[in-house]
């Protein structure tokens, strides 16, 4: 909860109780979590979100203490559909009923997040260090587990000054990142490669200050398998919360913007009122409106994790209300943690639309249209446009303006993944691929899949001119619709380009000179090929010689009913698949396309 107080912890001399599980423990759905990028996943390497509930304080003496128990865990995982639950260790009591909630959640086949509840862990970090470490230690074979060394950190004076600038949030992060690098240090030291979760600045909101200056490890990189605090109240944070014109603020939602594409994060404390939960009854507002438009423009949209604040009945932000009823604020948290699904295929693995979208090419042809793909990942591979000093003078086949160029592949340097697919329809077999390309100003590796498998790979050497890659394929392509992936890897300097490939049985490139392309494609546009229609029969009939290698029909809704290879000896070609309408036919050559269409069943 974040309080404009600061809850003290105990003295120096805590006590830490033995962490050794007491129970079978039981494998939760998603295995072992993992990070990747922005996201969390399960073992299987898909993005998981998992759903649930954080208890109140374990201060003995506190009303949310009575909900500390094996019954209540029970009752979040069967009734509220809960995979993962929060205990907040006080640091000076409640230890017996926090093992009670990971004992109960371990059975259950849950997550269970061990956080370190309070607000100034980093000016004793000795005590931290010390916990995790036996935790770790205990639980580094227990999947279930996830451990958060730092609730909301604050610096001093923060707390009462109500300070939530960038400027405020800096000082905090300079003054907390020690101890978190040396907390995490700690814990995989033990071998433990359960998921942590690190506070961020003025309560867990600046998570863009982390995503600017992640925690390392000796080598220098982040972490492996950490993940980033934010928490929200939907009636004080975000522009249109309840309480944001009294209370000020509002850019909450400005913060998780500048962190939610590039570190993984983990809403470990949500509420439905004001900050401060209805402390009193003063605030007690439930603002379900916000609540609906946090979760529809970050935490679902981007598949973030939840636990909602808390496991209570005294507050506005209490899940229930005398006993295990929900209340207000339980049953809008219910609808949210009962949510369906919570696993998701990532980006990287099916890719996004490219922009050939879901066209499928014929092969063999003369050559295809690099920029033409069907889907990519990566936003370091763009269809772009090249300026004509970087021209292909040699053996241009993609059509262009005289000043503007021509579009291709680009690829920059990237440590992340990167590729694009072709759907390709092959009507023979063949054994090389070449690819044309321009590494002026760069170079790098193409590694070459068919189907999902290794088939090949080019490497790109840096030079002013452009070059072949003649690449021997291990896998032929034949038959059906395959899938080519191009891979890139390695890739340094400023970018290369690729123009075009084409699958052949030749290991050598014949060039096609520019200037006699444009003479005979200037002949044979005037000498159209020629479409006759006599009620229900169609032909197009070509002129001997001509350029054309494919040709397609289609609907007029533009989808293609048959693509089929020519060759320059075919010059009539039949249409028996068209029932009654309007249809498109498509001729396609090197630098040349022609559309005619036609009226079957009519004139």
């Amino acid at each position: 909860m974040i309080f404009f107080k600061v809850r003290r912890g105990a003295a120096a001399g805590i006590i830490f109780f033995t962490a050794i599980a007491s129970v079978s423990a039981v494998t939760p759905k998603h295995g072992w979590l993992q990070t990747r990028g922005a996201y969390l996943l399960n073992e299987k390497g898909n993005i998981v979100q998992l759903k649930g509930m954080s208890f109140y304080w374990s201060t003995e003496s506190w009303p949310g203490y009575k909900y500390y128990n094996a019954g209540t865990v029970n009752s979040l995982v069967d009734s509220w559909k809960c995979t993962v639950v929060r205990a907040a260790y006080d640091r000076s009591s409640g230890w017996s009923g926090v093992k009670a909630v990971i004992d109960a959640a371990i059975a259950k086949g849950i997550y269970v997040i061990i956080d370190w509840h309070c607000h100034d862990a980093h000016n004793n970090p000795s005590q931290g260090i010390s916990f995790f470490t036996e935790q770790a230690n205990a639980y580094k074979n227990t999947p279930n587990v996830i451990f958060e060394p730092y609730n909301e950190p604050i610096i001093a004076g923060q707390a009462t000054a109500n300070d939530g600038s960038l400027a405020n949030a800096q000082k905090t992060w300079d003054a907390i990142k020690s101890y978190l690098t040396d907390v995490t240090k700690a814990i995989r030291t033990t071998g433990s490669k359960n998921l942590i979760i690190l506070g961020t600045p003025y309560y867990c909101q600046h998570v863009g200050i982390a995503a600017g200056d992640q925690v390392v490890a000796g080598d220098g990189k982040p972490f492996e398998n950490v993940a980033y605090a934010f928490h929200f109240y939907a009636a004080s944070h975000g522009p249109n919360a309840y309480y944001v014109e009294r209370d000020g603020g509002g850019m909450e939602a400005t913060y998780i913007d500048a962190a939610k594409t590039l570190i993984p994060l983990f809403v470990t404390e949500w509420g439905t009122t004001h900050r401060d939960g209805g402390e009193g009854g003063t605030n007690s507002y439930v603002d379900k409106t916000n609540t609906e438009w946090w979760f529809d423009n970050y935490i679902n949209k981007f598949h973030i994790s939840h636990c909602n604040w808390s496991v209570s009945d005294f507050q506005a932000s209490s899940a229930f209300s005398g006993g295990t009823n929900p209340s207000a604020s339980g049953q809008i948290a219910q609808t949210y943690i009962k949510q369906t699904p919570d696993e998701f295929v990532p980006a990287w693995v099916n890719g996004l639309e490219g922009p050939a979208k879901d066209t499928v090419f014929s092969m063999p042809a003369p050559f295809h249209q690099t920029s033409r793909f069907n889907r990519y990942y990566g936003t370091h591979a763009e269809s772009t446009s090249v300026l004509y000093s970087y021209r292909d003078k040699v053996d241009r086949r993609i059509p262009g303006g005289a000043l503007t160029g021509y579009t291709v592949l680009k690829i920059t340097p990237s440590t992340e993944d990167n590729w694009v697919t072709y759907f390709i329809k092959p009507t023979a077999a063949t054994k090389y691929l070449h690819l044309r390309y321009h590494a002026k100003d760069g170079k790098g590796t193409v590694e070459i899949l068919l189907n999902g498998a290794k088939a090949g790979q080019a490497v790109l050497a840096s030079d002013t001119t452009w070059n072949y890659a003649i690449v021997p394929l291990d896998i032929a392509a034949s038959s059906g619709t395959d899938t080519l992936k191009f891979n890139f890897v390695n890739t340094t300097g400023t970018s290369y380009l690729i123009e075009w490939f084409e699958l052949t049985n030749s290991s050598v490139v014949t060039p096609v000179d520019p200037d006699v392309m444009a003479a005979r494609n200037f002949f044979y546009r005037h000498r159209r090929p020629v479409l006759t229609c006599a009620g229900a029969t169609l032909s197009i009939t070509l002129p001997a010689g001509h350029p054309y290698t494919i040709y397609s029909i289609m609907s007029l809704d533009g989808r293609t009913v048959k693509t089929a290879p020519l060759s320059a000896t075919i010059t009539t070609i039949p249409i028996n698949v068209c029932s009654n309408g309007l249809w498109l036919f498509r001729l396609d050559g090197p630098g040349t396309v022609e559309l005619l269409k036609a009226m079957a069943g009519g004139q």
